[in-house]
């Protein structure tokens, strides 16, 4: 293994084609990954041919990549099946310069089992369907713990990127927006693995480390 050893945490199968916007967001980002990079997908095996916690080798989103499956279609959950594995995720998200990568609030706080330094990204605000932004006490209480154990937080929406800043000086200074359009289909995917802001998710993982350059295998949030 070599550069730095990035774990995507997200319940999906990158071998399969995008079901809805976070995953077909999930593929531009991969199909984009840096030489500097090892991608390590923490998910689901959607095809029923893969062992739970064993990590392979796949192709996905143009790239070579190593899959790690918690759980299989109608297995437990990805929940249920990212703690049974923890050790297994552990040691293969393991590296001298290693982060991970959260696509839902939801499981912010399970990455942090994993141990390493992580990057939230937010695709949706998730009170977007709330009465006058008064989210029910679970959702609120989630998003609250989510936005807290992160070391960094992106998000596609202005609005949740203004909540967080006013909400207190240290999610302010850990927040931003970049405005990634949703691909809409392959060849869209292909054309965004050399957008900007798609460079500006991956910067975010490198500047975790910005401030211990000679040791790094410790972090500090940019």
């Amino acid at each position: 293994m070599s550069g730095h050893r990035l774990a995507v945490l997200h319940p999906f199968d990158p071998r399969r084609d995008p079901s809805d916007h976070v995953e077909a967001r999930l593929h531009a980002i991969l199909g984009s990954r840096p030489s500097d990079f090892d991608v390590l997908v923490v998910g689901i095996d959607r095809r029923g041919d893969l062992e739970p916690g064993g990590v392979v080798e796949i192709e996905a989103a143009g790239r070579s990549l190593a899959f790690l499956p918690v759980t299989g279609e109608g297995g437990g959950g990805f929940t249920g099946g990212l703690l049974r594995h923890l050790p297994a995720v552990r040691a293969a998200a393991r590296g001298d310069v290693a982060s991970v990568s959260v696509h839902a609030i939801a499981w912010a706080p399970f990455a942090r089992l994993v141990g390493r330094p992580i990057v939230l990204v937010v695709h949706d605000d998730p009170r977007a369907d709330a009465v006058a932004g008064r989210a029910p006490f679970p959702v609120a209480l989630r998003e609250h713990v989510a936005l807290r154990v992160a070391d960094r937080i992106v998000a596609y929406d202005a609005e949740f990127v203004r909540r967080c800043r006013e909400t207190h000086p240290v999610l302010a200074a850990k927040t931003e927006l970049v405005p990634l359009a949703v691909p809409q289909s392959e060849t869209v995917v292909s054309m965004f693995s050399d957008d900007l802001h798609l460079a500006r998710l991956w910067e975010r993982h490198r500047r975790l480390f910005d401030a211990v350059p000679k040791g790094r295998g410790s972090h500090a949030a940019a």
